[in-house]
């Protein structure tokens, strides 16, 4: 394909960079321009993969396609800026009786973003973060570090502008002795988002250092048999709701236990204002009182305790916290060796399609069982088990 030159256009100026003055009566050019600067507002060039391209078809340039003496003309336009604004790439399955332009794509070329808002008059976007920090400098006298703990956490929340997601923050100060829970804090600030504080109560101590925030009761489910001989922590739900049901039969004489993920080893599970406790199903009072008693460390250990969930690094890390918080808990050998059995055959997974956080080795967790059988076996096959597979 020929590419004309600029000066080999009627109606185009010398100067390449200068803004051509057929421009304003090329709709669908202008139309591809903003596309590419609308693509690089939304992610800088600097964190692209490649360019934004723009497939000429029918709907996006009709002009072209009336196959006329003005299609020719736009076309040779279009051709005008190759190289400058965007390079152009023909579509190698048209039919040969087809123009060139027909299925063609449009990609923008790496020096282009300062053309294209110089001819379309969109200046650069200051970068989130100059804007963040800006925004914090307004409502510097609202924090108590005057926002300085803000300044290098940049919270990005869909639809929002850094000034609107700082003057949320700011709004935290009508609220210091509300004694909100977190989630509370956070739908009254953040348009009703509950979870955009979750990870970040420390920054809020920071800003705010007379905040009083009421903690969520950590919420655990307990199964609790007639009679029983020990107690066992269930990591997943499902398997927690099988073993309820007496599956596998060695669960039958012992209470279970399910609390999500790290929840059951924070700090105030063993409060009783920290911990919210509920039964499946009746269970006798005096058991229950007995059990509670043992859990708010009121008496001493009266039962063994296990553990029971995914064989992996995170399984393991949650033996290990649970084993900080509730002293001497075993890996349960029920329910891992079959799972063991699994692993040794060449079954489970690779550890890279187990969640999106890379999983960390604990290394150890201070339970023979799992510091000598589960922990090495997992680090020899490199492949983890779903506590669902049992």
């Amino acid at each position: 394909m020929k590419n004309s030159k600029l000066s080999d256009v009627e109606g185009i100026t010398a100067a390449p960079n200068e803004r051509p003055a057929w421009l304003n009566d090329e709709l669908e050019v202008i139309a591809v321009l903003h596309y590419f600067i609308d693509k690089i507002d939304k992610q800088p060039a600097s964190e692209r993969v490649r360019m934004p391209s723009y497939k000429l078809n029918e709907k996006k340039a009709p002009k072209l396609y009336n196959h006329d003496e003005v299609s020719d003309r736009t076309w040779n336009l279009i051709q005008s800026l190759s190289g400058l604004v965007f390079d152009i790439r023909l579509n190698q399955k048209r039919s040969p009786y087809d123009a060139d332009y027909v299925g063609a794509s449009l990609l923008m070329t790496s020096n282009a973003e300062e053309i294209c808002r110089t001819w379309l008059s969109r200046p650069f976007k200051s970068s989130y973060q100059d804007q963040w920090v800006l925004a914090i400098d307004t409502y510097s006298n609202v924090f108590d570090d005057s926002g300085a703990s803000l300044k290098t956490r940049p919270v990005k929340v869909s639809g929002k502008s850094p000034e609107a997601v700082v003057a949320a923050f700011a709004k935290i100060s009508e609220y210091l002795n509300n004694k909100l829970t977190l989630r509370q804090l956070s739908a009254r600030c953040f348009w009703g988002h509950s979870k955009t504080l979750d990870t970040r109560e420390d920054l809020l101590y920071q800003l705010y250092r007379n905040l009083k925030v009421t903690p969520r009761p950590v919420l655990v489910h307990i199964y609790m048999p007639k009679k029983f001989s020990g107690v066992l922590f269930i990591e997943n739900q499902d398997t927690y709701i099988q073993a309820s049901m007496g599956i596998p039969t060695e669960v039958r004489d012992l209470a279970v236990v399910f609390v999500s993920g790290f929840r059951g080893s924070a700090e105030r599970v063993r409060s009783r204002k920290g911990v919210s406790l509920h039964y499946q199903d009746f269970c006798d009072e005096s058991l229950r009182s007995k059990f509670e008693d043992w859990w708010f460390e009121e008496i001493n250990p009266i039962w063994p305790v296990w553990f029971w969930g995914d064989l992996d690094y995170s399984g393991m890390a949650i033996l290990k916290s649970l084993r900080n918080r509730f002293g001497d808990i075993q890996a349960w050998p029920e329910g891992y060796e079959p799972m063991l059995n699994v692993l040794k055959k060449g079954g489970g997974h690779s550890p890279e399609i187990a969640d999106k956080v890379e999983q960390v080795d604990p290394c150890e967790t201070g339970c023979l069982y799992a510091d000598h059988e589960l922990l090495p076996s997992i680090r020899f096959h490199c492949r983890f088990i779903d506590q669902e597979i049992v």
